[in-house]
């Protein structure tokens, strides 16, 4: 059997999916229009390791969601106050295999898994992980004009740091290179890890950059009107976009950050933009996170983007 549905129970019963939804871990017979994939990966992170235990505290943190997840009717949103992924078929496909000690071996397997996803029709929904592997996520689009929306603290743009041009500070910049990329718009920006090299490297074509303060003086409005509008659209979350008050278990926790409610309406916004075709939420470290609500925050944040896509 290809596919294992779970049988209805509480948040501390059965196997742990994303939301207890139905599992598959044979891309040959997905059907779904959603797909869920792990890749527990932080051997590449310059700070704080832990996020290899993302995809684990993420789903474990959606469990309680699938108590009241309605497989024809969806989510009922009480902001919106209507149901939400209606009719939509969502999967969670398990872990893509990782070798902490090849990366190119390991980027090959998430290059391949993703593209397998999207031949069966599916939107790939990541759980990292830390950020670095939001690179070879992005080489199974390069089929597609593609416009990027990053939230972080960060901008990611390095180059290279002592010859290491595939690490955590680096997914954005090897983004650009990408001739399918048109554009990338970064969100939450801020602190002294950004370097003045680092901004040298965004005064690129492709790039505009907000940061959290551009967020809090102008409005979330102001900065949604900005993105422009695309045929494609992949959303890459690094969770420490919000304040680290709110999610302490991140990687290189800055403060200032966006908080949840800001970041709840521009990822409404960016929904509005285009055909969500891929999205992945990175940096959930448990390891800094006794409380769980950093990986809780991630399931909510997940689930607003998904609720306000449009996904065909």
């Amino acid at each position: 059997m290809s596919v294992v549905k779970q049988p209805f129970g509480f948040a501390y019963e059965g196997i742990r999916s994303f939301c207890r939804m139905p599992m598959c871990f044979d891309p040959d017979q997905l059907e779904a229009d959603i797909a869920v994939i792990g890749i527990c990966f932080d051997t590449a992170n310059y700070s704080r390791c832990g996020s290899r235990y993302g995809p684990q505290a993420i789903r474990e943190a959606s469990m309680f969601m699938g108590v009241v997840y309605d497989s024809e009717r969806g989510f009922f949103d009480s902001e919106l106050g209507k149901q939400v992924l209606s009719g939509v078929r969502i999967v969670d496909c398990g872990d893509i295999m990782v070798i902490p000690s090849l990366l190119e071996v390991t980027f090959e397997n998430v290059k391949s898994s993703i593209k397998a996803i999207r031949s069966r029709g599916a939107v790939p929904v990541v759980l990292g992980g830390e950020h670095t592997i939001s690179i070879p996520v992005l080489w199974a689009f390069d089929d597609l004009p593609l416009h990027i929306v990053q939230f972080d603290s960060h901008l990611d743009l390095m180059d290279d740091t002592g010859g290491i041009k595939y690490a955590d500070a680096n997914p954005m910049k090897r983004a650009i290179e990408m001739e399918n990329v048109t554009g990338l718009t970064q969100i939450g920006i801020r602190g002294y890890l950004n370097t003045a090299e680092l901004w040298r490297e965004a005064d690129n074509e492709k790039v505009t950059t907000f940061t959290a303060q551009r967020v809090h003086d102008e409005g979330v409005e102001s900065i949604i009107s900005q993105i422009p509008e695309c045929d494609n659209i992949y959303v890459t979350l690094d969770i420490d976009a919000l304040d680290p008050s709110e999610a302490p278990g991140s990687g290189a926790p800055e403060p200032g950050g966006l908080s949840y409610p800001q970041m709840r309406t521009l990822l409404r916004g960016c929904a509005a933009k285009g055909r969500l075709v891929g999205m992945d939420v990175m940096e959930v470290n448990p390891v800094f996170d006794s409380t769980e609500r950093t990986a809780h925050l991630a399931v909510r944040m997940i689930l607003d983007l998904l609720g306000a896509a449009r996904l065909a």
